[in-house]
């Protein structure tokens, strides 16, 4: 009696197993007729590169869990012994994204080394529907490093959208030099006969108030700043620049800044590029030249170009806060009670970390720092209370006890409540005073067809 229901328990399970088989079976040639989605392709280098996902969302979040292994391993992984899960190298995890509810195409892809001791070396992402219209849409990914393989996630903040199908290129740098690693192709999520927007004439002047700003320079497609040797047969990553120039009360002003610019199209793409870093060799914004990674495709007539531009100088007394903060020995954060009130809004200081140190609750991930000069580097949390919309806090200078300038990083997190502000002091700073500003932004917007550099 026991063996008749072990057998047939065992062809229960291979039944189950079967009809598995066939539905993926199915499954999978019903997507491939579609797009690459579950296309495998070997990499130049040997590893392999499989496009598992490429999913649109219009929420302001995503999460992908992965699991390692073939699809039957992947549907047995949960119920496997954890002895015969390691024999097959099965492992898993999962990463989330942040997005901001507009364009937010998410491609997830698998690079497998078959090794351990080799890391992926994918690490660049360009979106097309034709040749002549790619956008290099992401510098970087999402990482979650298992055995045998990485897996990436990919944010797409914006791609075009007139072409029923997108070419997904991914590029690898195994030896410094950008280089085609593979092409995947999907159906356009959002492909529609959409119209065109005209451009506005030449020279294009926008005011707020007594502030006035033109539209000077609007370029896309010259090369980024060159951070590694350029070698025949490299794909250089291309930037858009835009240049304003200011004036009050008609006359030129040096005292304003783009704070952000907002991109649009007629088919609905809508993003704004990471602009708060100070460094001039990727993203960033100084007085009135900006610069971002990703030359803009010139199928479109026309982009709408929104900006919030911010005081740089010739503030009021009042309108400023300058406080001084000892900074903490290694390996500490000093809790600090600072507060500022001005014109309704709130500015509470909450603690300044040593380099290499995480700060408690939320600001462990928001005010740590995980760029270059790691063991340097100081990061301040602080948060706003009120209602902020239309205002900025920003840091107009900071100076250590000899007056000598202290280096700001970044000050990141800064269309929220909870922000960051990472200093670097020069060696034997042991106070760092910060002059802060309050002020209210000010609104303008182009309409424009930018020029394209070969």
């Amino acid at each position: 009696m026991i063996i008749k229901k072990a057998k047939a328990l065992a062809f229960a399970a291979m039944v189950l197993i079967a009809g598995f088989l066939v539905v993926t079976m199915v499954a999978t040639a019903i997507k491939a007729a579609k797009s690459d989605v579950g296309a495998l392709r070997r990499l130049p280098d040997g590893s392999t590169l499989l496009l598992r996902e490429a999913v649109f969302t219009a929420t302001n979040s995503y999460t992908y869990t992965h699991q390692s292994g073939n699809k039957l391993l992947r549907f047995l992984a949960p119920i496997l012994p954890g002895s015969i899960a390691r024999r097959f190298n099965l492992a898993g995890g999962s990463f989330g994204f942040g997005i901001d509810g507009n364009t937010n195409l998410i491609v997830i892809t698998v690079n497998r080394s078959g090794s351990s001791s080799r890391g992926s070396s994918v690490g660049r992402l360009q979106v097309f529907d034709n040749p002549t219209n790619a956008f290099d849409a992401c510098w970087g990914a999402n990482t979650l490093g298992l055995p045998t393989e990485t897996v990436h996630g990919w944010t797409v903040r914006a791609f075009p959208r007139r072409g029923r199908f997108i070419t997904l290129r991914l590029l690898m740098d195994p030896d410094g030099v950008w280089t085609q690693a593979t092409d995947f192709r999907i159906q356009n999520p959002l492909h529609s006969d959409f119209p065109q927007w005209t451009a506005e004439s030449s020279p294009i002047r926008k005011a707020d108030g007594d502030l006035g700003v033109t539209l000077s320079e609007f370029q896309c497609g010259a090369p980024m700043a060159r951070r590694r040797p350029v070698a025949p047969g490299s794909i250089l990553p291309r930037k858009t620049r835009l240049v304003f120039a200011f004036d009050e009360q008609q006359h030129p002003s040096d005292n304003w800044r783009v704070q952000k610019l907002t991109i649009s199209d007629a088919t609905g793409n809508c993003w704004s590029p990471y602009l708060d870093f100070v460094d001039q060799d990727f993203n960033w914004s100084t007085n009135g030249t900006v610069e971002f990674f990703g030359a803009l495709w010139p199928a479109e007539n026309a982009w709408k170009l929104d900006l919030e531009v911010i005081q740089t100088g010739g503030f009021k007394p009042v309108d400023l806060w300058e406080i001084p903060i000892e900074l903490p020995v290694a390996a500490q954060v000093t809790s600090l009670t600072n507060f500022w009130n001005h014109e309704g809004h709130s500015i509470t200081l909450v603690a300044l970390a040593a380099p290499n140190t995480d700060h408690a609750g939320d600001f462990k991930w928001v005010a740590k720092w995980w760029g270059q000069d790691r063991n340097s580097v100081y990061s301040l949390a602080l948060k706003t209370d009120g209602d902020f919309n239309g205002w900025r806090l920003t840091v107009v200078r900071a100076v250590d006890q000899t007056g000598a300038e202290v280096k700001l990083v970044q000050h990141g997190n800064q269309d929220y409540p909870k922000q960051a502000v990472f200093l670097k002091p020069g060696e034997g700073a042991k106070v760092v005073r910060l002059t802060l500003a309050l002020q209210k932004s000010r609104f303008v917007h182009f309409l424009a067809h930018p020029q394209f550099v070969e």
